[in-house]
């Protein structure tokens, strides 16, 4: 981390913070490295909590907090890099705003009567920039998207 990047990483430190606690999950059955200033952890703990602690339907293959990405697998990591490296961007710019910012999203396209994940635009922009939309999906994303489709993007 370079003296300009501080900012960055004190704005996001709140999530950081706790992705660090559930990236300790990996100590054990896992691993955790450093990779580009972000914390990469995978591990089996993890895993389980990916696929039934989250508000995804099926489980997610990564979540970000802060600089800090866990995910089920080191397959899931790899796969799931560049998605998760644009809600690192979005961690920076909305900080500690970020999670209620998310949810507030992800509720008002509920609302729309959208897709809760795939028409977040937290999400819309992780799948643009790192240009990962899953096969299946439509760039606009159906109202409702199949468990099939969930379960390709990692979600």
């Amino acid at each position: 981390m370079t003296p300009s990047r501080l900012p960055a990483y004190a704005w996001a430190a709140p999530a950081s913070l706790f992705g660090l606690v559930l990236a300790m999950l990996a100590l054990r059955h896992g691993q955790i490295r450093l990779r580009a200033g972000i914390v990469e952890a995978h591990g089996r703990a993890i895993a389980w909590l990916l696929r039934t602690a989250t508000l995804v339907p099926g489980g997610a293959a990564a979540l970000t907090l802060g600089h800090v990405v866990v995910a089920t697998s080191a397959e899931a990591l790899e796969a799931t890099r560049a998605h998760e490296r644009v809600h690192v961007r979005q961690y920076e710019r909305w900080g500690p705003f970020f999670v209620p910012a998310y949810l507030l999203a992800s509720a008002w396209a509920l609302a729309r009567g959208r897709h809760v994940y795939f028409d977040n635009p937290f999400e819309r922009e992780a799948f643009a920039s790192a240009r990962s939309m899953p096969r299946g999906v439509e760039r606009r994303s159906p109202k409702r998207a199949t468990e099939a489709q969930r379960h390709r993007a990692g979600a």
